[in-house]
């Protein structure tokens, strides 16, 4: 299967966008939830190698170099793989540019990383074989999406502003999201690869938007809706899982 350069393009334009409009206004917010997401999934770390599906804007990158001996980093954007290397200082990564259906290697790897990857793409079925291939015998894939059923957007659907909880709004649009998972979708994805399931969870119940929180919410109030998140994660505002072959 061969992807256009306009594929590449517009990965280019949405790396741009991401800085300069999505995360905007909600930056603490924001790197709160890399570090809760980071430190919830690091209990299921394994191994010395590691690979990690879309850098984005290295937050999680950077964590992870200190998890691993060997970190590989796979991403179709040069503009943030440029930006990866200017921020991590490690002789330990190494950064390939290229569409993930389009990467091929006979390397293994003990956890793959597949964090706001799959909501993307065109197959992730596809993707999630080729990434089963790369799995090391006893390794785990650990994956994050947005999350379908989260609290906000079931009240964006009583309030007339979503038709369906998995319909695609305007930021989904803006960032290229092909659909919103729902932890049900997101298991049989996971399932139809040939993968099995060993955990599911959720991150943050989320009543309101990013900006909002930002805005009206204390650093304590934050922490109690992450923790509650853990308790109800079919209602999070993501969910995420890890699976095995």
């Amino acid at each position: 299967m061969e992807f256009s350069k306009d594929s590449k393009e517009f990965l280019e334009q949405s790396a741009d966008l991401y800085h300069n409009d999505i995360v905007k206004g909600w930056e603490k917010l924001y790197h709160m939830k890399r570090e809760r997401m980071f430190q919830t999934l690091k209990k299921w770390h394994i191994g010395k190698r590691g690979l990690e599906l879309g850098s984005a804007d290295g937050i999680m990158t950077q964590k992870l170099c200190s998890e691993f001996e060997e970190l590989t980093v796979i991403d179709g954007s040069e503009l943030f793989l440029d930006q990866l290397l200017q921020k991590v200082q490690s002789s330990n990564i190494k950064v390939v540019c290229s569409l993930f259906e389009e990467y091929n290697t006979d390397e293994k790897y003990d956890t793959i990383f597949m964090t706001h990857i799959l909501e993307h793409l065109d197959d992730p079925t596809l993707v999630l074989r080729k990434a089963k291939e790369w799995l090391s015998e006893k390794g785990r894939i650990i994956i994050a999406v947005p999350n379908a059923n989260s609290l906000h957007r079931l009240i964006g659907v009583k309030m007339g502003m979503l038709e369906k909880p998995d319909s695609l709004n305007s930021q989904d649009i803006k960032l290229g999201h092909r659909r919103v998972y729902s932890p049900t979708l997101l298991k049989q994805h996971v399932t139809d690869a040939g993968l099995k399931v060993v955990h599911f969870g959720g991150q943050m119940i989320k009543p309101l938007s990013n900006r909002q929180i930002e805005e009206q919410w204390t650093d304590e109030q934050i922490k109690a809706f992450f923790d509650l998140g853990d308790d109800m994660p079919e209602y999070c505002s993501e969910i995420f899982l890890v699976a095995e072959k």
